[in-house]
């Protein structure tokens, strides 16, 4: 077994990996090329080959700025030997930094879920792939008064994303994200579409964003990737009407199913409204967390 750094001459056979062990969450090559490109993320990528030189596990931890409880492991993998070598790598990176936790996800029921387990991880949180299926056009969103909604426009993008940091304030563990990585990840990604952002304003305030996309590796399905309000437009029916507004987009080019990931304790309600307009929980993806020092 041989754990060495992730290069960027792996990401197709990675890209490749990741979707087949683990197919609910598929990966491609454009959003493997963007997390490994994010210069402001402290990020350390590794791939894992067995014994005949095949790659057969891919690893990345994220150590978040300011945090200093726990490493994030993000493992795409066969729950198997090289699994394993990838978790004791990941646990030593912990141990090396002084954190004294490490924090994996899974997908509830899965093999790599019950590795985990096995190591003495315990589930601290959940959150969910949610998918709505589109029979027919979707209803028409009705606006609070005041607002006024429309496709991102140049030089809107720090104000969108100042408004996300600050919808995102109160959620589970949600760090400060540089605004230069937000803008690496959302505006420079190779698939970005300003006219599938929806920008609701009121006044010159953004009241709050639907930051949409095509779900990677997911044909025609689109991607809800964030969707936030301020808490100020709170309780007015505003985050509704956005949802709503993504699913008609996306229905107008002719996408007919549309998903996003939610935290499954999210304080504002989200689950619920999801729900209520039509949504059902696909996936349950577990956090799970072992104490490493």
């Amino acid at each position: 077994m041989n754990v060495r750094p992730f290069v960027e001459a792996d990401i197709p056979a990675v890209a490749a990996l990741a979707s087949e062990t683990i197919p609910e969450l598929p990966l491609t090559e454009t959003e493997l090329r963007t997390w490994f490109t994010n210069p402001a993320a402290d990020s350390t990528f590794v791939v894992v080959e067995d014994d005949e030189g095949r790659l057969s596990a891919y690893a990345d931890v994220l150590d978040l700025e300011g945090e200093r409880r726990r490493l994030w492991l993000d493992l795409r993998a066969r729950p198997d030997a090289t699994a394993e070598a990838a978790v004791d790598w990941a646990e030593g990176i912990a141990r090396e930094r002084g954190l004294p936790a490490l924090n994996a996800t899974a997908i509830a029921g899965s093999g790599l879920a019950d590795l985990f387990g096995g190591r003495g991880y315990r589930q601290i949180r959940s959150s969910f792939r949610m998918l709505i299926e589109l029979e027919a056009p979707p209803p028409q969103p009705e606006w609070p008064a005041g607002i006024v909604t429309r496709p991102l426009e140049p030089g809107e993008e720090r104000a969108v994303y100042e408004a996300m940091e600050e919808a995102f304030a109160d959620a589970w563990e949600h760090p400060e994200v540089p605004s230069e990585a937000w803008t690496h990840i959302m505006v420079e990604a190779e698939d970005f579409d300003p006219a599938l952002w929806h920008v609701a304003r009121d006044g010159a305030e953004v009241a709050g964003a639907a930051v949409c996309r095509y779900a990677p590796g997911r044909p025609g399905v689109g991607w809800v990737r964030q969707l936030g309000v301020r808490s100020p437009w709170r309780r007015r029916g505003l985050g509704t009407a956005l949802l709503l507004v993504s699913f008609r987009t996306f229905w107008e080019r002719g996408a007919h199913a549309v998903g996003l990931g939610v935290d499954g304790e999210n304080t504002t309600g989200a689950v619920a409204l999801y729900e209520r307009a039509g949504m059902h929980v696909e996936h349950r993806i577990d956090q799970l967390e072992r104490e490493v020092s």
